[in-house]
């Protein structure tokens, strides 16, 4: 099997060599003027789009703000030799997703013949890596909605009261969400073997991901190329597009069988060249 030893995976993201990573979702910051029902119908709602991964396991919020109060008691008492809560205290969560909730507003507007419930959504996302602190990543999500789509949603009945709007407008987040987790926490795997080849192009290929890490059919990935690049005294790596694929069938816990839908020449000639090669999930 082929090996990258210069495989670089960020701290968001998830690579196939491990089982479920751990993920600390914390309670979403809001005012008291939105309701605790909503509070947490939209922390639900980001806590669904990493399960139907299938790839993380969420940590106990309850749990981690245990955790963290006992690490600022720790700190404020100058605790030493090795009593500080470790990071694996966080039941092995490497990053934190945290959320502010800036908006839930509800109003009632009218046609000429009825009316209907319009509810506007607002919320960040904040990707927190344990160990430094430092913020990776930083989003805010917002429903597409229209106009046009509150009066069709008021003559369905969608929107006829507040609650209904409110869980109507959660929905057209939930688009946002997905992206935000497939953008931040990608799926990096690597080819296997190439398993049909056509002239010079490779066709079909098995690759190293599978129900585990929450494969599906039609998937998509990049194929890139890792190049060691000399910047002054700095080595970097480049990572460079030669491919595309798509998952056409998931054969168990790990492997996936794929088609070549772009650069099926240099996917091929990179492979056999023993070329560092990675496969990180599209959005």
């Amino acid at each position: 099997m082929k090996t990258s030893t210069l495989l670089l995976i960020a701290f968001f993201s998830t690579t196939i060599f491990a089982q479920k990573k751990s993920i600390a979702i914390t309670s979403f910051e809001t005012s008291a003027s939105i309701p605790s029902e909503y509070k947490k119908a939209i922390q639900n709602k980001v806590i669904e789009a990493f399960n139907f991964t299938n790839r993380y396991n969420i940590v106990d919020r309850t749990n981690y703000e245990k955790i963290i109060a006992e690490k600022e008691l720790q700190k404020s008492e100058d605790f030493i030799d090795g009593k500080t809560v470790e990071q694996n205290n966080f039941e092995g969560a490497e990053q934190i997703v945290t959320g502010a909730i800036s908006q839930v507003n509800i109003v009632k507007k009218y046609t000429e013949t009825s009316y209907y419930y319009d509810c506007s959504i607002s919320f960040s996302l904040q990707v927190i890596d344990v160990s430094s602190g430092q913020i990776l990543a930083s989003e805010i999500i917002k429903p597409k909605q229209s106009f046009m789509g509150g009066v069709l949603s008021s003559s369905l009945g969608g929107s006829s009261t507040p609650d209904k709007a409110f869980h109507n407008s959660l929905k057209g987040t939930q688009k946002a969400i997905n992206k935000f987790v497939g953008k931040h926490f990608p799926v990096i795997t690597l080819i296997i073997e190439i398993s049909e080849v056509s002239g010079n192009k490779a066709k079909k290929l098995l690759l190293n991901t599978g129900n585990s890490q929450g494969a599906k059919k039609n998937q998509k990935f990049k194929v890139l190329e890792l190049v060691n690049m000399t910047v002054g005294d700095k080595q970097i790596i480049r990572k460079k597009v030669i491919g595309e694929i798509k998952i056409t069938k998931v054969e168990g816990e790990e492997i996936s069988e794929a088609k070549v839908t772009k650069g099926g020449d240099a996917i091929l000639s990179k492979f056999n060249a023993n070329a560092k090669i990675e496969c990180l999930s599209k959005i």
